[in-house]
């Protein structure tokens, strides 16, 4: 039997393509991601929201506050706030004459050194690069889609009770951005740096 003599520039030929093909494919599965999320034990808006809805200004002491995850020693990126910043941070200046100030810092203005605050915010943001794998490694065209949610939570404890809390938050992010670049890889890096 004779053997067949497939030229190598034959080969080569047939191998680039099925490697162009590969590529061109929008195989999105090549582009990279990023996950930024804070260490907490709460994996979900839901979680937290409903450990925050557990305390009672007046009637919750820190042994529960603690117990419900809020507890700056023991749970990563909570921030101890003293009663200036506590005030601060309910009460932006300038404050008005007839604004009613709530009663739990009337309590902590009153008890000075014995007032703290435990400002937290946890989330967990997602962002993933979408789109066509070559027009994104050539720099041509880059779109990222990012998903999480975002919860912010103030509570403030004078000697042993809670008495104030405060929250805000995004339940549900979702935001798409494109950038396109006409010149390519020679438009330069500018933002490759964001995932």
């Amino acid at each position: 039997m004779a053997k067949v003599w497939v030229p190598r520039y034959r080969v080569m030929k047939n191998f680039i393509g099925l490697l162009a093909a590969f590529l061109l494919s929008a195989c999105s599965s090549l582009l990279p991601t990023a996950q930024d999320k804070s260490v907490q034990p709460w994996a979900s808006f839901e979680e937290a929201k409903a450990s925050y809805d557990r305390i009672e200004p007046f009637v919750t002491d820190l042994d529960a506050v603690r117990e419900l995850g809020f507890d700056p020693f023991k749970t990563p990126n909570i921030r101890i706030l003293n009663h200036a910043q506590v005030v601060q941070t309910v009460l932006p200046p300038p404050m008005r004459e007839n604004g009613a100030v709530p009663p739990g810092i009337v309590e902590c203005m009153k008890a000075r050194e014995s007032c703290q605050g435990y400002l937290m915010e946890p989330r967990r943001i997602k962002k993933d690069r979408v789109g066509n794998f070559m027009l994104d490694f050539m720099n041509f065209k880059r779109e990222t889609l990012t998903t999480g949610w975002k919860f912010g939570a103030l509570i403030v404890v004078v000697g042993d009770k809670v008495v104030y809390k405060q929250w805000s938050g995004s339940p549900n992010i979702q935001e798409e951005s494109v950038q396109k670049n006409p010149l390519g890889p020679l438009q330069g890096a500018g933002s490759s740096s964001d995932l």
